[in-house]
Formats: structure tokens, sequence, C-alpha cells
């Protein structure tokens, strides 16, 4: 019978061929009978690019160049190489694998063996043997209600009922709440009732009696609050007082702290809501003043508006240059602009020539 042995590698053994021919020879050593090898790479099998048949083999070797600690196997591919295995039994997974991963091999049906290699068992059958029950004769004695076992008598009977006279199915039938005045059992029920009556009448005569009881001794207990008593038991209180948030050497934090607790934050922003209202006090009488200066100075306008200037005689005098000893106030008028006076007639005129007469155009306008 030829032994089909399925040889799956890893992709990196692939590229040396000498390395796949002589793990090939030393499958053929150990398996001198007839043999089939079929060898696939085992990306392309848990890909589904190549599909085996199930149970058809009896061998798997499984070759995985990398360390121990990089074989780790996925579930499925464990379960793959059961299903590959021959039903009847007896085939095994040999070559590079896990050793950290016998509890899911077990799981998926797998014995690891000694050597590290995992073995598919063969499946056991067992013969489970049915009893067949007896069985058991019954017959009626004396026409009384026993049973026969196996031949004795058992003692026990069967369950027997009696039937409920009339007056008792009338009673469990009738409709609760409503009595029948005509029935012989009235008086008892007007007992009773009047007995009923009483037990409510003493219940409720105990309990009003002890809430009134009750009320006048809360009346009776119940005392003013004094309020001193409150103050001074608000002193004596053992109140917590911050610690003042210091440096070592006792100078005082520039700025409180981000989840400052000694109060140190609430004072900064006391003196800056402070110094935030001097400022604004200051601004507001200063723009107070400055709104009354301006209307004093458009007022001032206002009244200006309907004077008329007038010159004298002394300012209208014009200054002949062809008169020797006639000069300008600087002395400098006929050089130009950049030697003239803040106050010069001459200004915005050309320079001319010393004793060369010049009559000033617009001063009739500007009067």
């Amino acid at each position: 019978m030829t032994t089909r042995i399925l040889l799956l590698l890893h992709p990196t053994v692939v590229t040396d061929a000498h390395v796949v021919e002589s793990i090939k020879s030393r499958i053929a050593k150990n398996h001198p009978g007839e043999h089939h090898i079929d060898q696939q790479i085992i990306n392309r099998v848990t890909q589904g690019d190549v599909i085996l048949d199930n149970g058809f083999y009896k061998e798997i070797h499984y070759i995985n160049p990398n360390e121990d600690e990089y074989r780790e196997m996925p579930l499925s591919l464990i379960k793959l190489f059961h299903d590959l295995l021959s039903v009847d039994g007896g085939g095994s997974v040999k070559g590079d694998l896990p050793k950290d991963q016998n509890l899911d091999v077990l799981m998926q049906g797998f014995v690891v063996e000694e050597d590290g290699s995992w073995s598919k068992p063969e499946p056991v059958t067992e013969v489970v043997s049915l009893k067949k029950k007896k069985k058991n004769n019954s017959r009626d004695v004396s026409g009384g209600n026993y049973t026969h076992v196996n031949g004795g008598v058992s003692v026990k009977k069967m369950p027997m009922f009696k039937k409920l006279s009339d007056q008792a199915v009338a009673a469990a039938t009738a409709t609760p709440g409503l009595t029948d005045t005509s029935a012989s059992n009235t008086d008892e029920e007007n007992d009773n009732g009047g007995m009923k009556r009483k037990l409510v009448e003493t219940k409720l005569t105990y309990f009003s009696e002890s809430d009134n009881d009750d009320e006048e001794n809360e009346e009776d207990e119940e005392e003013y609050i004094n309020e001193d008593e409150l103050i001074q038991d608000l002193k004596t209180d053992n109140l917590i007082i911050p610690k003042k948030c210091e440096l070592p050497n006792g100078k005082r934090r520039r700025k409180a702290c981000k989840d400052c607790t000694c109060g140190l934050k609430e004072l900064e922003e006391l003196e800056d809501s402070k110094q935030q209202s001097l400022q604004n006090s200051i601004l507001g009488k200063m723009a107070q003043s400055a709104s009354l200066e301006a209307e004093k100075i458009e007022a001032r306008l206002k009244q200006k508006q309907g004077e008329q200037i007038k010159f004298k005689e002394e300012d209208l005098t014009e200054i002949d240059f062809t008169v020797k000893g006639k000069t300008g106030g600087c002395g400098s008028c006929a050089l130009g602009d950049a030697f003239r006076c803040d106050g010069c007639p001459y200004l915005g005129l050309p320079p001319f020539k010393p004793g060369e007469a010049i009559t000033l155009d617009g001063m009739d306008e500007d009067i």
C-alpha cells in the first residue's frame, strides 16, 4: 500500500533547492517501502490557492527554518492538519512544530508525543449493551386496587377520591361577599359581625387615645431654641483654618498657585478689582473734564464767528525798499522764505532784490 506523505515548506526554504532535496531524501530513508511525497508551499495551502483532499495523507512534514519563538500557528492551520490526515487514524504531523501550543493541539484532537510530533488517534468503537425492560403483570384481586409485581402482591393501594356533597359544591361555587339569609348559620354570622365591630371600636379608641397622649408628650417636651447657645456651639467647633501659602524664608509669594486653597488667590482678585475700579474712576474724571473743555471751546468759537477782525494802520503799513533805511523786522525778507520770520507778510513770495517795490495782493481779501 502506498504511503501518502505531504511536505509543507516555508517560503524561505523553497529558495534553496539543495535543502529541499536533502529533506526529501531523509524522508525517503525513513520510508523504505512504497511512498509518494506531495510538495506544497504552506502559504498557497492556507490561502486556498491549492486545495488538498481531506483524510488523504498518512504523514505531514512541516519545515520552518525560523526559531522556536516564531513558529506559532493559527488554530485554523492546526485544524487543517487534522483534516488532511487519514480518517482511519494513525497519522502524524512532524517537523518544525511549535512547543508552546500543546493545549491548542489537544483541543483540535491530536495527541502530543514525547518527541514533539502530533499523532491523530485511531477512532475507538465501543459496544453499549442495552438492557431489556421486564414486563410487569398487573391484575385485580378480589375487586380491590392492588398491583402485582413479579407475581407478588404490593401493600400500597391506589389513591381513592371521595365525591363532594351538593352543599359543599354550592358553597365552593357561591359568589364571595354574598350571604344567604335563609341559611341556618345567620346567627353565628351576626355574632361574628358584632364581635368584629366591637374589636374595631376598641382598636379605634385605643389608637386615638395613644395618639393624643403622644401629642401631649411632644408638646411638653418641646423646647425653645436659644440663639446664644447656638453661637457658643459655633465658637467651640473646631474650624479648619488653611495654612498661609508662604515661602520657607518668610517671603510672600508673588502670585497664587494654580490650585490655591489658602485664600491668596481671592486676595489677589480683590486687589485687582480695587485697582481696576480706581483706574475706571480716574479715566471717567478725565473724560468728563475733557468734555467740559470741549464744550467751552465750542462756545468760544460760536461767539467769535459773529465778530469781524479789524487791522490797524500799523498792521497795514507797506515796506518800501526804495527808501533807504526802511527794512523789515529781520532785515532778510528779500532772501526768501528760508530767511523770513513766522509772521513775515512776504511768506510765499519769491526772493527779490533790495529796493524793489513789492505790493502784497490779497490782503484786502483776507480782511
